[in-house]
């Protein structure tokens, strides 16, 4: 009972985690947008970088900005509705619970695409954010975001036995 009761509890802090993401992305779209320009633009890589892989006009910074606010707002709620289903089923027997772990599991899925995948590979790899010291601190957070989903993931993902 208590093992369930941690899952549900991790997983809603992860929730209440990517709302507060995306709340602050929100509230602060102007540095968002700025930072979003300078890795789609690759102006402060490595002078021999490639940079074919540049996207221009910058006036796509707002979509992609509004496409990462709604996949971390699709994270927050997948991870907090998921929470809550698991909450309902924590008393029932185990093969109820195990079921009711998928919406979290896609919740902690998703996550790890956007961090890691968007982020830590596209925006890492792709427009070389890494070679910029703006991008270097936050590819390395996205990283660690990403390493807590996958962790979250098999954590929550480990099925629960009746016993008794």
């Amino acid at each position: 009972m208590l093992l369930r009761l941690i899952k549900v509890l991790v997983s809603l802090a992860f929730g209440g985690f990517a709302a507060l993401v995306c709340f602050n992305n929100y509230q602060d779209a102007p540095a968002n947008l700025a930072y979003i320009e300078t890795v789609i633009s690759m102006v402060d890589t490595f002078p021999t970088s490639p940079k074919f892989r540049a996207v221009f006009p910058l006036e796509t910074a707002p979509t992609f900005l509004t496409i990462i606010l709604a996949i971390e707002g699709f994270i927050a709620l997948l991870l907090v509705l998921g929470s809550l289903r698991m909450l309902a089923s924590i008393h029932r027997p185990a093969a109820s619970f195990n079921r009711s772990k998928s919406t979290v599991s896609f919740g902690f899925c998703i996550a790890i695409l956007l961090w890691f995948g968007i982020f830590v590979s596209g925006a890492g790899e792709w427009f070389l954010a890494w070679q910029s010291p703006l991008g270097r601190g936050a590819i390395d957070t996205s990283y660690n975001i990403s390493i807590i989903a996958f962790l979250a993931l098999i954590f929550v993902s480990q099925k629960e036995e009746d016993h008794g």
